[in-house]
């Protein structure tokens, strides 16, 4: 009796564990088809995306798309200036304010009028990216005014304490005289940092093909 007793919980146990892993399978089973539909999708829209092919009857033709074109600026410069820090505050350990002030032409786009400017701006300065990102009022001859909002990142030689800066710019105006066509110029340049702490900023027109950026002449 107890023989017996033993063989039927042995069978039963036996019987648990085949439904267990049968079960354990069935479940690796469907994750494996669940995995296998993701990632499936996904290869195939990597491979179309960088090539377009085309099937005839007689041949197969693949295309690659082609680069995109370079940054166009203006031919000729539209904002020559020379700045001069007046200020510095630190404001903590990685960064400090500045205030600057300067002077110079500004080249209307588009045309070959140069009005004399001086500038006055103000900066906050990141030391571990050598960065500034900050506002400036450019003020023409007439008292018109514009103010450009800008971005430069800076690399510094230590040992001489010169150094190059690439700047982005974006000016506005609410002026309808001559300087009102800086308004929504988006403006790129190279600031050569001499020295003796002087900078001298050349900036020039981004021609993007789109509004106020055309880069062709105004309507009439």
């Amino acid at each position: 009796m107890l023989e017996s007793e033993v063989m039927h919980r042995l069978n039963n146990k036996n019987e648990n564990n085949v439904i267990a892993i049968s079960s354990t399978i069935f479940t690796l089973t469907i994750i494996a088809v669940a995995l296998s539909m993701v990632t499936t999708p996904v290869a195939a829209a990597t491979t179309t995306s960088n090539t377009t092919a085309t099937t005839s009857s007689s041949s197969t033709s693949t295309t690659t798309p082609s680069s995109p074109s370079g940054i166009e600026l203006s031919p000729n410069p539209i904002q020559q200036e020379r700045i001069r820090t007046t200020s510095q505050t630190p404001i903590n350990q990685t960064h400090l304010s500045i205030t600057y002030s300067g002077n110079g032409t500004f080249t209307l786009p588009n045309t070959s009028e140069t009005i004399n400017i001086t500038t006055n701006g103000s900066g906050i300065v990141s030391i571990m990216d050598q960065s500034v990102y900050g506002k400036e009022t450019i003020r023409a001859e007439d008292g018109q005014t514009a103010t450009a909002t800008y971005y430069e990142i800076v690399q510094l030689n230590p040992a001489t304490g010169e150094g190059k800066g690439i700047t982005m710019a974006l000016l506005h105006t609410n002026s309808t005289g001559t300087i009102a066509p800086l308004n929504g110029t988006i403006a790129a340049g190279i600031d050569d940092i001499q020295p003796n702490g002087e900078e001298v900023l050349t900036i020039w027109e981004w021609q993007s093909g789109i509004g106020s950026n055309a880069g062709v002449a105004p309507s009439p």
